[in-house]
């Protein structure tokens, strides 16, 4: 592609509206986050050079702590401290299955070296890339990987959704969309832009990006349970912030790493999907625990493809937005807690004697 920078860009905004409108015109779930996730990956593979910097994406995971926090309630609290054992296990195993199927892929030569074992973690993309690097694996190969689950994920999620949404909500469903509409306060104006300015300002003081995702959802959290101020989303920074997040996995794709890895694709798929379907498994004891919680929640709440995935396609589905965000921000916490630890003691394990 021969267009200027600027041009590319606003090239690619284009192409990510127009994706958007032609998906949601066909009602497909997650056409926010889908649509310009496509329209990126096509303009990495032709080859665009367009980048954005992993710095960029911390407004997105500020806007992301925020919409947890607005969802935070005794009532969520209370949802769950009732299932806290089955939330808990689910994710941890989860992590489990990860850490086992990479260390059979390690162990038979599918996937070069270690990098099985870094790319095929539910979450934290960022951090394995970084220990597997650390650790002398093609950082390439860890992202090819953590990056096509991404778009595997979301690509099974929007098929369950169609399948099964439709069906009927939950019962535990609350109103169809968990966003703004309608004209936003000034008030909700100010708490959010303090809110994403004091997550911004930890990660940069701190040098972990998780910290603009945490600080406001606990800071935001404290606000909305104690009546100090009101956490609201408006539909348009939601969109925004979902175009942002495909956009950032779509540009990550690299012709030049793909044709490169082109050999390990087989077994790079072959993991993601057996990473996909034993968090398929573990929907059933989601379904269990939670009474009335249907196929499309279960999956979306225990999907190893992140919040704003499972958000962005739970939007305007019969989906209960609590469910999936207790599940999810537990496998945040599970996952940045236990995920690199597992991950070294299987390194270990499966390094040669």
């Amino acid at each position: 592609m021969t267009l200027k920078k600027p041009f590319q860009w606003a090239l690619l905004a284009a192409g990510a509206a127009a994706a958007v409108v032609l998906l949601r015109a066909f009602h497909v779930p997650g056409a926010v986050l889908l649509g310009p996730m496509l329209v990126a990956i096509g303009f990495a593979l032709s080859g665009a050079g367009l980048k954005l910097k992993p710095g960029i994406f911390l407004p997105v995971q500020a806007v992301l702590g925020c919409m947890v926090a607005s969802v935070v309630s005794w009532d969520l609290l209370g949802l769950i401290a009732d299932h806290w054992l089955t939330v808990l296990v689910v994710n941890v195993l989860s992590i489990v299955a990860a850490s086992v199927i990479s260390a059979v892929f390690t162990r038979r030569g599918w996937l070069p070296g270690q990098s099985a074992i870094w790319g095929l973690s539910p979450g934290a993309a960022s951090t394995m890339m970084m220990l597997g690097e650390q650790r002398g694996e093609d950082p390439r190969v860890i992202a090819l990987i953590q990056y096509l689950r991404i778009v595997l994920v979301t690509l099974t999620a929007i098929a369950v959704a169609g399948l099964v949404g439709a069906r009927g909500g939950s019962a535990a469903a609350p109103p169809a969309t968990v966003f703004l509409s309608g004209p936003v306060s000034p008030g909700v104006l100010a708490t959010l832009a303090g809110l994403i300015a004091a997550g911004l300002a930890a990660a940069m003081a701190t040098r972990r990006g998780q910290a603009a995702f945490w600080v406001p959802v606990i800071v935001g959290s404290g606000l909305h349970l104690a009546h100090l101020a009101t956490v609201q989303i408006p539909v348009v920074l939601a969109a925004v912030a979902f175009g942002f997040a495909g956009a950032y996995a779509g540009l990550r794709f690299n012709k030049q790493v793909l044709l490169a890895c082109a050999r390990l694709l087989p077994a790079m798929l072959l993991g993601i999907v057996l990473m996909i379907a034993a968090c398929i498994a573990l929907m059933w004891p989601i379904q269990r625990s939670f009474a009335g919680v249907d196929a499309l929640t279960a999956f979306l709440a225990i999907m190893p493809g992140g919040i704003d995935a499972a958000v962005a396609v739970a939007h305007g589905m019969h989906a209960s937005v609590p469910v999936i965000i207790a599940v999810q921000v537990m496998r945040l916490i599970v996952v940045t807690l236990l995920a690199p630890r597992m991950a070294r003691v299987v390194s270990r394990y499966c390094e040669p004697r």
